[in-house]
């Protein structure tokens, strides 16, 4: 059902929005927030909360990673007849980058709080997040100088600031390219329970057992 719907959603409703609505992005991050999906469904039932705060973080992600993209190169959206949020309404684009960015703290707070990760993913995902947010907060900033009623009302951003714009779009999509692997990575190694069979073989430990002998205990 996944599937069929990823299908219905990419080749007909976000392909025939791309040269009608801006809304294009957002149906296609759900395209791409859909295959996570797919893959706890063959495993698990989608009634975890977990399999959404995943699909969650990829539909996320590709809004400062889109965003910055497609800034650099709005002019051959424009050629091509796509309408694109980067030049429509550049300073929407920047602030949404932006937006989904600071999502991604509470997305990964969310798996740790699940149970998909431990609490220390909270931590160590904090930090690329946080790398992401800057980055994303500088083209922001930009952005809203550039396209503020006083540049505006003077003839519009100098060739300057255009470039620093830029230079900030591309700091941030070379971000995003590094930023979400590493943050699946740090999912699976703090994935609840991975290290347990290690901790067992070496120190003769293992939670499952313990909350077992506890449980047990308790009610005797």
């Amino acid at each position: 059902m996944l599937a069929a719907l990823n299908i219905v959603l990419y080749s007909w409703i976000y392909t025939s929005l791309k040269r009608k609505s801006i809304l294009n992005t957002w149906v296609g991050a759900i395209v791409g927030a859909i295959p996570p999906l797919m893959g706890w469904a063959a495993c698990s039932s989608l009634s975890d909360l977990g399999a959404w705060c995943l699909a969650a973080l990829l539909y996320a992600w590709q809004f400062p990673h889109f965003n910055s993209l497609s800034h650099n190169i709005k002019t051959e959206y424009q050629k091509a007849g796509y309408v694109m949020t980067a030049f429509v309404n550049p300073k929407l684009n920047a602030r949404v980058a932006l937006r989904y960015s600071l999502l991604m703290f509470p997305i990964c707070f969310g798996l740790s709080y699940w149970g998909v990760c431990d609490n220390y993913f909270s931590f160590d995902s904090s930090i690329l997040n946080g790398w992401m947010a800057y980055m994303s907060f500088k083209f922001w900033l930009q952005q809203r100088h550039n396209y503020s009623k006083k540049i505006q009302a003077a003839g519009g951003p100098s060739a300057a600031e255009i470039t620093i714009a830029n230079a900030y779009a591309k700091k941030l999509f070379w971000c995003s390219i590094w930023q979400l692997p590493v943050v699946l990575v740090l999912a699976m190694l703090h994935k609840t329970g991975q290290w347990d069979g290690l901790y067992y073989h070496f120190f003769g430990y293992n939670k499952e057992n313990d909350k077992l002998k506890e449980k047990f205990t308790n009610a005797m």
